[in-house]
């Protein structure tokens, strides 16, 4: 599912990427600045301090830690990059440029229309 979405997006007219470029930047940037200190919560929450070289603690510990980091910010970013697609393409459902079922599948699988893609 997610190479057909990159191809989908690699395909698009320049137009429609820029666009598509445009809308997941600004959500990445919102996704990872939710993220970023909801990572400081989460090392606290093992007890893990900023202040002291990661080194120091338990390798399991730290795993573990990483690993919510991680899952956090998949998240977050995708939670964003959803959230500013549906708003942006479902204004222009809206407005009748695409349909829902077209809104749909770009806000939450990452595939394009056909007519907005070069050489179909």
């Amino acid at each position: 599912m997610l190479i057909r979405a990159i191809n989908s997006q690699r395909r698009l007219k320049p137009y429609f990427y820029s666009q598509s470029a445009k809308v997941g930047g600004v959500g990445c940037l919102f996704g990872f600045a939710v993220a970023y200190p909801l990572f400081f919560f989460i090392a606290s929450s093992f007890g893990i301090e900023s202040d002291i070289p990661i080194r120091s603690y338990d390798g399991d510990t730290v795993l573990v830690v990483f690993t919510l980091c991680f899952l956090t910010l998949s998240l977050s970013l995708y939670t964003f990059c959803a959230l500013f697609a549906f708003i942006y393409y479902g204004i222009k459902c809206k407005k009748g440029y695409i349909d829902r079922e077209e809104l749909i599948n770009i806000v939450f699988k990452g595939i394009y229309p056909k007519r907005w893609q070069r050489g179909l």
